[in-house]
């Protein structure tokens, strides 16, 4: 009987991916393009592959594993075409994200922590090191001292050290945003012992026959890194570089091949699998936007985990360890329970889709306060990816359902500082399901106009629409109905302003959709009187026509060819929806449900299904 492949998910242990011959994508070839970088630092999202990259490293470098090069690496493309540096190294390796977060130990953390990797590379090359070296360096006290130790004893020798800094910002990350910028600004500026020891570090690769022969370093952002060495003068930022645009991560072959493979070997629709990690976890485009599209890899093994091992899909098509890291960043949209300019950033992403500027390739967290700076942020963070270039800048969007649902969150999340609204996105994901079963919409339409009205009543009257439009898109993704929120997506030659599209690969027996168009009428402007409702309405009626009838939508919602009221629905032709469609789902299972909200201001002056 054939074994299959296992899935190890989050595990980041080249050895036992290999011995245990789990699923794993070859990119060893780009080892040979980043030998033609000595220092360099390679920023990706959380949950991306970097741990498993730096253990790659690892093994194909250490001279420890020199005599174990065809266990590791039989198969791989470097395996086939090993380069002349492959166990030529002592490797020094630093894994961050062990230090502690608390700021009260932190400092202590960081130096028993770093102490101790120095005293392990001191032990495991005592004889590969210059006479008395590996002494000294356990006799030192604190990791500076043994850092400068190894780092003098090795200068002028032939010796090659090659550096790997794992998740160098995992720790500050969490201080930033747990502790505030004062706390953080302690351990990156001044005298603070984490630019002492990158200073070290700076120095060893500095001059001629620097010991320091290689270094690698990962994270998240480069807000860190700019802190603790003042710019990237420490290595070269390959982040944005496009050879190494698909250094981790999923290609859309290899997705392709991971479903081709587990599906018949474990009873699921391989093409209904791609489509969902297409949804939810791809279309990360990192350099520019005409990068390969990259999907990403724990999030993936996350969803192919359940379908292999479990023998299911995933009631959460969010990893619980991914919406922990980014419920972390919440400090950025809030201070002193207000938002600030950040939020409107966000709640403009989530308004109107779009975010256009420059990338900021390095910069400050005192800086965080400037639009392209945050902006910029998001992108490093992996909320937002490239999409586009417009003049000069860049233009910035949501990859995924993944990170739409997690960016929706830190909105409700940012208006709970000002009044507690978590038991109503409960409330609104309740009205949901009841809308999916029995096509009833005034109960969480109801809870939303709430919401939007007790938000709208401390915000600037200026923003309005985009207020409205922003908390009806944030509630609606947070609130995790069954439906997929999409906003301001193109059907029938327009774009839409809300849909609520069915998740029929997850849940088949959803019987109601909508499509909701929002309009707006300024709060400084007089309450529209019956009749302009009527021609408001009217417009929003012409509009939703359109959207109904587009063909596409129609097979993909599975939809009928009545509304929730019944009623035929007309294209712009004249003919019935599925007249227009001529698609033969158009006797489907879903009922369209066709809904016009016009707010004057804050307050929802008329809901009503057209």
């Amino acid at each position: 009987m054939e074994k299959i492949r296992p899935i190890l998910y989050g595990v980041a242990d080249y050895a036992q991916l290999r011995k245990k011959n789990a699923w794993f994508v070859d990119r060893t070839a780009k080892l040979r393009d980043l030998e033609d970088i000595a220092y360099a630092v390679f920023l990706r999202p959380r949950r991306f592959g970097k741990s498993l990259l730096t253990a790659i490293l690892e093994a194909y470098y250490d001279v420890r594993y020199a005599d174990r090069f065809d266990e590791f690496f039989a198969g791989t493309d470097i395996g086939a075409d090993p380069t002349d540096e492959r166990g030529k190294y002592l490797v020094l390796k630093f894994d961050f994200s062990a230090v502690s977060k608390d700021i009260a130990k932190v400092g202590d953390s960081f130096d028993a922590y770093a102490a101790l990797r120095c005293d392990t590379f001191a032990r495991d090359y005592a004889d590969r090191l210059p006479a008395g070296l590996s002494d000294r360096v356990l006799k030192a006290s604190g990791v500076c001292a043994k850092l400068n130790e190894i780092v003098a004893g090795l200068a002028h020798t032939k010796v090659k050290l090659y550096v790997l800094i794992d998740e160098y910002d995992n720790f500050t990350n969490t201080i930033l945003a747990e502790s505030g910028l004062n706390a953080y600004n302690e351990l990156c500026h001044g005298d603070g012992f984490f630019k002492q020891f990158f200073a070290i570090l700076k120095t060893a690769t500095s001059g001629t026959e620097a010991p320091v022969t290689r270094l690698f370093v990962t994270g998240v952002s480069p807000v860190t890194m700019d802190d603790v060495t003042s710019g990237f003068n420490i290595g070269t930022n390959i982040s944005l570089d496009p050879v190494f645009a698909d250094f981790t991560g999923f290609r859309h072959d290899d997705l392709r091949a991971m479903a081709d493979y587990y599906a018949p070997r474990c009873g699921f629709d391989a093409d209904k699998a791609c489509d969902a990690v297409l949804t939810w976890y791809d279309n990360y485009r990192f350099g520019s936007a005409t990068a390969p599209s990259i999907a990403n890899t724990t999030s993936v093994l996350y969803f192919f985990d359940k379908l292999v091992r479990v023998k299911m899909w995933p009631d959460d098509m969010v990893d619980e360890n991914l919406r922990t890291d980014y419920a972390k960043i919440r400090h950025l949209v809030t201070m002193d329970r207000r938002l600030n300019g950040n939020f409107h950033v966000l709640e403009n992403l989530l308004a109107g889709g779009a975010l256009e500027e420059p990338i900021a390739k390095s910069f400050q967290a005192n800086e965080l306060s400037k639009k392209e700076n945050f902006t910029s942020l998001l992108y490093w963070l992996g909320i937002t990816t490239i999409t586009g270039e417009k003049f000069g800048k860049t233009v910035f969007g949501v990859p995924n359902e993944t990170l739409k649902e997690l960016a929706a969150k830190m909105i409700p999340a940012a208006y709970s500082d000002i009044h507690k609204i978590d038991e109503r996105v409960f409330d609104i994901n309740d009205g949901l399901c009841d809308f999916a079963e029995k096509g009833e919409w005034r109960g969480f339409i109801g809870i939303l106009s709430g919401i939007v009205k007790e938000n709208f009543a401390v915000r600037d009257g200026v923003e309005g629409e985009k207020v409205v439009q922003s908390t009806l898109v944030a509630l609606l993704t947070a609130a995790k109905g069954p439906y997929l929120v999409s906003h301001e997506r193109e059907a029938g030659g327009g774009f839409y302003d809300i849909a609520l599209a069915p998740r029929l690969d997850r849940w088949p027996d959803i019987a109601h959709a909508a499509l909701i168009e929002m309009k707006y009428v300024k709060a400084g402007d007089p309450v529209p009187t019956p009749e302009q409702l009527d021609d408001i309405k009217a417009k929003a009626i012409d509009q939703l026509d359109k959207y109904s009838a587009d063909p596409a939508l129609v097979a993909k919602w599975h939809l009928n060819t009545k509304t929730g009221s019944d009623k035929s629905v007309a294209s712009p032709r004249g003919a019935t929806l599925g007249e227009a469609a001529l698609s033969p789902l158009h006797n489907g299972t879903v009922a369209l449900h066709r809904l016009v909200l016009v707010f004057h201001g804050g307050d929802c002056v008329l809901s009503e299904e057209v």
